[in-house]
């Protein structure tokens, strides 16, 4: 028969799905250095022009889709990720926008799309796609030696899709010069299909699942490197690509607790630091306030530099500067003065102090130069320096300020409805909600609020839901995240983390249910330890000093209720948020002793853990064994599909009546060898029974029943029944129901 080079169907149709993994390989590899923009537009070209290319249509029409399908994923990315605006009428002004700023993203697309061709026409025989898969290894090989990169799991996938590559192949071949024996194979299909999916199996569960090991002997880059003291052409390079996986992925170095100066894009792990950063002498417990977020991104919060600051410039310094506020309730304020004395030598971008900030003074003796301090009103945000260029002198060491902390009537506000809250336009600035955030995170948020018939009772559900059902740890495991967006991946997939985690999901849920809401981070309260076991330190002034350490740093959300102004919301398990409510007298919330709720808190931040945690563990261990058990008791009520499914992929058909009379019967003698009957080398079934039948009489009937249907079976297969099978079924039950035993 002549053979066709022509591929079968569906052969084409595995043929791009193995390109797909082994250029996915690469995609991978590149994603830390790239844009996050150009991986999307290269993974979705990836996939939809391997779509268009097993369509059953003329080479040009499949062409031309392939060519317009990555314009229209070019456009619609870029138009997600804000890079690429339209305006005007499609012809000629998006056209030719288009033109233009679709340079270089499209460029990516269009070489992944020669790539994806070349490849396909060009490995069309095992030859070619073994050295193609031997230069693929042999490229991560180098890179995984001499880059910072760990590619076991690219080489696994790589194997696995070249092993499938070539065994789809080999069938294709078979198919063309067999087609009378592939037609016979394909009626039976169990043995070759378990026995290539067990194989792939094991090589992808063995590649991705084995743990990276330090290498034994040193790489020839690595010493060629140290040889010559450091310095190889390629270090640049290597710098260059250890940064980008380091910015990429905040767990490829030791980041340590403390306050943040980038938000921009938030997650991963953290190690706690105990080094002291302040000393607070306050009459109140209180949140020590540093900056405020409105923009979220989807990947965190936009620098304040992107974001609209209206400020209040106070220069020289030289007597106290009163601060005023917008939107900060008409409420009963409790007035406080706070003095700050910093023990760490950081330099910070702000002034902290309890919330509202009504004055500020700098204590600093014989302090020189010019201080410039900057107030923003709207967000009471007090900057050293502000947003303005110029020379500063040192952060100072010790300053004071006036605070006016909020005594909330709790249950008046309880009762206020949205339409007597918001009386007046909401700030459009604290509602933003980014195009992007799932619609799985707002429906989430209504499903949590919809019991709540006030705004501010919703979003007591919403914080209780976010403390009960989520874990606090400084590490999670952010290898469970798929969604591009933190708080999606956060609610859905990694359920677990610490404040910016909760906090964020608060501010954006919040938001979804149309309550104005704002990220505010610095410090939590910290402890007041005893003076002789500060160990060192400068004293404290009074017995009322808060220490205040780098584990402290925190962050949390602020809601807008109208006329009731700015309220802290602690959504983070463990912590509590330090507020006064009018029904509380001072005493109770100034106690020198902390309370069981703060105890809570130090529990979960110097021992990384908490109740909630330890007994979260604990359901874990008991949910999961209960799971176990079940899954146990499940397997052995199917103990018989079982058995008879793995004896169907053996014999690799369908079984007859005949062969599971057969295989139940024997099965049936296998439980009466353990159960103390003995049946001797080359005995037969009909011998075995006798000799039963001798020793227990009673059992004579059904052995003898059984023993008629087994040999009908045997010797006269095309005469069984359902019927039979069903009788042979009882009879062996009622012998495994005997308590036998051998006399």
């Amino acid at each position: 028969m002549k053979r066709s080079d022509e591929p079968v169907y569906w052969y084409r149709l595995f043929k791009m799905l193995w390109i797909i993994l082994l250029g996915m390989q690469w995609v991978s590899f590149t994603e830390p250095i790239w844009l996050q923009e150009t991986t999307d537009i290269v993974t979705w070209t990836l996939i939809i022009v391997a779509a268009i290319a097993i369509l059953p249509v003329a080479s040009l029409v499949r062409n031309i889709g392939k060519l317009l399908s990555i314009v229209i994923i070019c456009r619609i990315i870029l138009i997600r990720y804000g890079i690429y605006m339209p305006y005007g009428r499609l012809f000629p002004d998006q056209i030719l926008q288009m033109l233009m700023e679709f340079i270089p993203y499209i460029w990516f697309a269009l070489i992944t799309w020669l790539a994806m061709e070349l490849i396909s026409r060009l490995l069309l025989t095992r030859k070619y796609i073994l050295l193609f898969l031997a230069a693929d290894l042999v490229a991560f090989a180098i890179l995984d030696s001499f880059t910072p990169y760990q590619l076991w799991q690219n080489v696994a996938w790589t194997v696995f899709a070249g092993l499938g590559w070539l065994v789809c192949l080999h069938l294709r071949d078979y198919q063309i010069a067999y087609p009378y024996g592939w037609l016979r194979l394909r009626k039976y299909p169990f043995k070759i299909v378990s026995n290539i999916l067990l194989i792939f199996a094991g090589v992808l569960l063995i590649g991705t699942s084995v743990p990276p090991v330090s290498p034994i002997l040193t790489d020839p880059y690595t010493a060629w490197k140290g040889r010559s003291g450091g310095q190889g052409s390629g270090g640049e390079v290597q710098s260059a690509i250890s940064n980008a996986i380091t910015n990429k992925d905040s767990d490829a170095q030791e980041v340590l607790s403390g306050y943040s100066r980038d938000d921009t894009e938030l997650g991963g792990g953290f190690e706690f630091n105990y080094s002291p950063v302040m000393s607070v002498d306050s009459p109140l417990r209180t949140y020590w306030r540093g900056e405020t977020r409105h923009i979220y991104t989807g990947k965190g919060w936009a620098d304040f530099d992107k974001e609209k600051r209206d400020y209040e410039v106070f220069r020289g310094m030289t007597t106290p500067a009163g601060l005023t506020h917008e939107q900060a309730g008409n409420i009963e304020m409790r007035e406080v003065e706070q003095t700050i004395t910093m023990e760490s030598d950081e330099a910070y971008p702000v002034l902290f102090g309890g919330y509202f900030i009504t004055k500020v003074s700098l204590l600093d003796e014989d302090r020189g130069g010019n201080p410039k301090l900057s107030w923003a009103a709207q967000e009471g945000e007090l900057r050293w320096g502000g947003g303005f260029r110029g020379s500063q002198p040192d952060y100072p060491v010790k300053y004071k300020v006036t605070s006016e902390i909020p005594v909330i009537p709790l249950t008046e506000l309880r009762g206020a409805s949205y339409k007597h809250l918001y009386k007046v336009p909401i700030d459009e600035a604290y509602l933003q909600v980014p195009s992007s955030l799932p619609e799985r995170v707002k429906d989430l948020a209504e499903e949590i609020t919809a019991d709540g018939d006030t705004p501010y009772k919703q979003m007591e559900l919403l914080q209780e839901y976010l403390r009960a059902n989520y874990e606090y740890t400084n590490k999670p495991d952010i290898s469970l995240r798929r969604s591009k967006d933190f708080v999606d991946s956060f609610l859905f997939e990694v359920k677990e983390g610490y404040c910016d985690y909760f906090s964020t999901a608060m501010v954006m849920m919040a938001r979804s249910q149309g309550i104005p809401a704002r990220w505010v981070k610095g410090y939590g309260p910290g402890s007041q330890p005893d003076p002789e076991d500060m160990r060192g330190r400068p004293a404290l002034a009074t017995s009322t000093a808060y220490q205040v350490n780098n584990s402290d740093s925190h962050s949390w959300a602020e809601l807008y209720f109208g006329e009731y102004g700015w309220i802290p919301f602690e959504a983070t398990p463990g912590f509590t948020a330090p507020l006064l409510y009018a029904d509380e007298s001072p005493e109770e919330v100034a106690a020198d002793e902390p309370d069981s709720e703060e105890i809570v808190q130090d529990s979960a931040v110097e021992n990384e853990t908490s109740w909630l945690s330890a007994n979260t563990t604990a359901i874990r261990y008991v949910s999961g064994s209960i799971i176990l058990l079940a899954v146990i008791w499940l397997l052995y009520q199917l103990r018989e599909r079982i058995y008879y499914g793995f004896v169907r992929l053996r014999l690799g058909r369908s079984l007859t009546y005949a062969d599971k009379i057969a295989y139940g019967t024997l099965r049936t003698v296998k439980k009466l060898q353990r159960q103390g009957f003995e049946r001797h080398e080359h005995e037969t079934v009909r011998e075995m029974f006798e000799r039963i039948r001798e020793q227990q009489p009673e059992l004579s009937g059904t052995l003898d029943h059984l023993l008629q249907k087994y040999e009908s079976a045997m010797y006269s297969p095309m005469t069984a029944t359902n019927a039979d099978w069903l009788s042979v079924q009882r009879l062996c039950h009622k012998l495994s129901r005997i308590n036998h035993g051998k006399k």
